[in-house]
């Protein structure tokens, strides 16, 4: 399976509900919802790799799995 974020390698995780979950060795673990999962593919859109990473890591401080959806992509202009 591939990182949502970068598009590397990542482990595909059991999740519940409506979120995909990805461990990628760079962007570390992370849920993200299956509407912005499906926004990003109808729209072409890619994430600013750099900034969705930084964005994941300061997360981690509050939760150990960090949420991503819609209103927190950070994408490429």
């Amino acid at each position: 399976m591939s990182c949502l974020i970068c598009a590397g390698s990542a482990e595909d995780l059991q999740c519940e509900g409506e979120w995909e979950e990805r461990h990628c060795p760079e962007c570390g673990r992370y849920r993200m919802s299956h509407e912005l999962v499906l926004t990003l593919m109808e729209q072409g859109q890619i994430f600013d790799v750099h900034k969705m990473r930084a964005w994941l890591q300061a997360q981690r401080h509050h939760c150990q799995v960090p949420s991503v959806e819609i209103h927190e992509a950070l994408l490429v202009p």
